[in-house]
């Protein structure tokens, strides 16, 4: 990572995110026997697009690395990093160098050879990402001693690279992006993935078909995957129950019911948050923040909202990552008594109305922000909810314009690194708290090779959020996804994503 650090990581900003919710008619009929080589995929979020560095939501995650591969790819369950494009990677500290070498006899979707020309260039490209260029500082160069080698040389320690060549900013382009322009390239792009782009829209249908040239032999098994964006909830069900779906997606907890022996629920691997602006009074008081925090009932929060699929919070970092650490402080939990104390004792006592914002087309969130409103309303502090299409949403938040955001978040890969990250560069959830100390403790993890020593700084992390309640986790809760009978070879991490390859549908 680059020295220049709150800049740098300020750019993580929306690589982790839950994302936005988008409108759009569902199309197509019920799946036919004779369409057994065709994956039916439904959504509620919309895609962001084939840029990576434009990419802020888990279906453009999902969809981008089915077309843009990495140089290296998660187990299918979550629990580390393996072979992709690169066949192996070694690290020498002494040096500051991690060396990869790609497979041999790679080519991209148009048949062209795969080489680390391609590696080099994409290298590039993604440091100058306005988005997620940050996450590329500490990269110095990359150097090419034949064509199946690249080296990248860093300017500091960092023992998670490997981590960050799973994600998907960090895709191999062909050099010079195969004769065209970067816009002409990213309304078609040719890739190392299982499938090509055969057609797409923003909000609607993506239609992908098979990668003849792809790398891992016998795969793709499927022929070509369908996505539509279906925001109505209940339409998604209806249509996975009469067999048009194979896969819903992230489905919420309040419409669990509907998918039957079909649901598939994962190992905890979200954090629901509620983050108070820090930047600004009343809640620039932490004395204030922590009497909020015990007036929460966490249990009606779990119960109500998540149905089973929800737990009690332990802390601020989503788990179920490598070196992920409980905090050694308590967690908040409901005490009234101890909330009245706190708020008579600090600098503002009778708080005004403080507005909460919150994603709209996300039913969890908006059952959660009332039970968040009637709670502080024992406080008799007066809460405004104001639900925001997505956009809107995330504009206001990153922009700390508002005095409590409700959201979630999870990873993308599998390293308790994600979070931390994320977590830098939301500017603290949202909450404009000072951000040198997680910098610090962030740069402390990259550097370390000891999983004692990382767990010892994420434990630090959690406690410090604990103290200073700048952002508090009100349950940690299970992704969802909806998976028909007809689909084997479904396997995905506890974040969510899951690979399109190891997939067969039958009849």
């Amino acid at each position: 990572m680059a020295p220049s650090m709150t800049k740098a990581l300020a750019a993580l900003a929306g690589a982790f995110a839950v994302a936005a919710l988008a409108a759009c008619s569902p199309g197509g009929g019920a799946a036919d026997p004779a369409d057994a080589g065709t994956l039916h995929v439904a959504r509620a979020e919309s895609f962001d697009g084939w840029d990576p560095d434009k990419a802020a939501a888990y279906s453009t995650y999902q969809t981008l690395q089915g077309v843009l591969e990495p140089l290296l790819r998660v187990a299918p369950d979550g629990s580390g990093v393996e072979e992709g494009l690169a066949e192996s990677w070694t690290y020498d500290a002494d040096a500051l160098t991690w060396t990869f070498v790609l497979r041999d006899g790679t080519l991209f979707s148009d048949g062209s050879p795969l080489t680390s020309a391609d590696v080099a260039f994409s290298a590039g490209v993604w440091a100058e990402g306005p988005n997620y260029g940050a996450l590329y500082a500490n990269l110095t160069g990359v150097t090419t001693p034949d064509e199946r080698t690249a080296v990248f040389s860093l300017a500091a320690p960092d023992s998670t690279l490997p981590v960050l060549m799973t994600w998907s900013s960090s895709a191999i382009f062909p050099e010079g992006f195969g004769g065209l322009s970067k816009e002409e390239y990213f309304a078609k792009p040719v890739g190392a993935g299982a499938f090509v782009v055969a057609d797409w829209t923003p909000g609607g249908r993506i239609t992908l078909e098979k990668n003849p040239h792809y790398y891992l032999e016998g795969r793709p098994h499927l022929d070509r995957v369908v996505i539509e964006v279906v925001a109505d909830a209940t339409e998604r069900g209806a249509q996975f129950q009469a067999g048009q779906v194979d896969i819903a997606e992230y489905v919420s907890a309040i419409d669990a019911k509907q998918y039957g022996d079909g649901l598939v629920d994962l190992p905890v691997g979200q954090v629901e948050h509620l983050s108070f602006n820090t930047t600004r009074a009343p809640l620039d008081d932490p004395q204030l923040r922590r009497a909020l925090a015990h007036a929460i009932d966490y249990d009606a929060i779990v119960e109500g909202a998540f149905r089973g699929y929800g737990s009690a919070p332990r802390g601020i970092i989503p788990p179920n990552l490598a070196n992920w650490a409980a905090p050694s402080a308590a967690p908040f939990s409901l005490d009234l008594d101890e909330a009245r104390e706190l708020l008579a004792d600090s600098a503002t006592p009778q708080p005004g109305p403080l507005e909460l914002i919150y994603d709209a087309g996300n039913p969890t969130d908006h059952l959660v922000a009332q039970v968040v409103a009637s709670n502080l309303a024992e406080l008799d502090i007066e809460v405004t909810l104001t639900a925001l299409e997505t956009g809107a949403f995330l504009s206001r938040a990153y922009g700390l314009d508002a005095d409590m955001v409700l959201w979630s978040y999870g990873a993308v890969s599998p390293d308790v690194i994600d979070p931390l990250g994320w977590i830098h560069g939301t500017s603290w959830l949202f909450t404009g708290f000072e951000g040198e100390t997680v910098e610090q403790q962030f740069f402390a993890y990259t550097a370390t090779e000891s999983p004692e020593e990382k767990q010892a700084i994420v434990e630090a992390v959690q406690n410090d959020a604990i103290e200073s309640a700048q952002a508090i986790s009100l349950a940690e809760f299970q992704v969802l996804h909806g998976v028909s009978d007809r689909v084997s070879g479904f396997s995905a991490a506890p974040w969510g994503m899951y690979y399109w390859d190891t997939i067969e549908v039958g009849e």
